[in-house]
């Protein structure tokens, strides 16, 4: 089978696929997409598969498989599934109906640090020594840096140094981390330590945008998810103030994170379904990226190792659709053709 069409910059291409990726054309009959824009594939840069919301239950496989299959027919063809109670999701034999997933497992946390026994306890200095045993083998870690305390709000769970030994760690296993912040500091502690992917990270702050960028790292906002925890809050509450004042540095700094060379990705966290990340992407425009860069981000999977793209060799990942995403971000929501790992997943044509 050879794709013809036209990619997002306006430039046509004419590929084969062979097995699940991209080739040379050979002469077999062509699938013409010229009619349609073509991206690389949308990724989902902070899931959880275990849940559609925020209820920690233990992972169910048939519910995670069912959840994968929407989000590959909606054009979400990788997954970064950040982190559950437990390893399900990364243990999870690959499905055809299925995005490429890379996922942490369990989340690393301290004690009163995250909810209650969710995830892997390692206090102090353990976490070093937990990310060195868990990490072999795993894409990700994800490790809890902060969580709110009843009367001295969000405070770090890990110091600099013991942060940055994990760190370490997991890159010599050939581990990315990611860490949950959303408390003022510890977003830009966990630059310094050297985190490739800061989750949330309402108050990072430029000089460290710039850290972050030179190294090709990782910012994922989840705005929506951010939106939601504002929501439920008192309002007036400190809680509101941290979380809506976190907002406002979000807002101020995204469209700098870009320019600096920080990749913002896009992020369901259980306040959207991954088949609706589109909705995510379209509040990273909301927040200042032009659509041309919320769409990069999207689908941005040479910043996590996973490259997406139209060339040979590349992993046969395709989303069709009508309309100019660099335009309107709202075409994302209803492509017309998915094509995972060279499988045709959808076709509406």
């Amino acid at each position: 089978m050879q794709v013809h069409g036209i990619d997002i910059h306006g430039d046509t291409f004419e590929l084969a696929i062979r097995g699940d990726v991209w080739a040379s054309p050979d002469g077999e009959a062509v699938v013409d997409l010229t009619g349609f824009i073509c991206i690389p594939g949308l990724l989902d840069a902070h899931a959880h598969l275990s849940s559609e919301a925020l209820q920690l239950d233990p992972a169910d496989p048939d519910a995670i498989r069912e959840l994968a299959a929407r989000a590959v027919l909606s054009g979400v063809t990788v997954c970064l599934d950040k982190g559950w109670s437990d390893d399900v999701v990364l243990n999870l034999a690959p499905s055809v109906r299925s995005p490429r997933i890379a996922a942490a497992g369990r989340m690393l946390r301290s004690e009163d640090g995250y909810w209650p026994d969710f995830g892997h306890l390692a206090d102090g200095s353990d976490l070093v020594e937990a990310v060195a045993t868990l990490a072999p083998g795993r894409p990700w870690v994800k490790i809890v840096a902060d969580w709110p305390r009843k009367g001295r709000g969000a405070i770090a769970n890990y110091s600099e140094a013991v942060l940055a030994g994990a760190v370490a760690q997991a890159h010599a296993a050939g581990a990315f981390v990611a860490t949950h912040t959303m408390a003022p500091e510890v977003a830009n502690m966990a630059v310094r330590a050297g985190v490739d992917s800061i989750e949330h990270g309402l108050y990072l702050d430029a000089d460290h945008l710039d850290m972050l960028g030179a190294r090709g790292g990782i910012w994922v906002p989840t705005i929506l998810r951010m939106e939601e925890v504002l929501a439920e809050m008192k309002p007036g509450s400190t809680g509101a103030s941290v979380i809506g004042e976190g907002l406002e540095n979000v807002r101020e700094l995204l469209s700098h994170a870009v320019e600096r060379g920080v990749t913002v990705m896009p992020g369901s966290d259980l306040t959207i379904a991954p088949s609706e990340i589109f909705r995510e992407v379209a509040a990273l425009v909301r927040y200042g990226l032009t659509p041309a860069q919320a769409v990069a981000g999207a689908s941005a999977g040479h910043a996590v190792g996973l490259d997406m793209g139209f060339r040979a060799g590349l992993v046969a990942d395709l989303v069709a659709v009508e309309g100019d995403p660099l335009q309107d971000v709202a075409a994302l929501a209803d492509p017309v053709v998915v094509i995972a790992a060279g499988k045709i997943i959808l076709d509406r044509r």
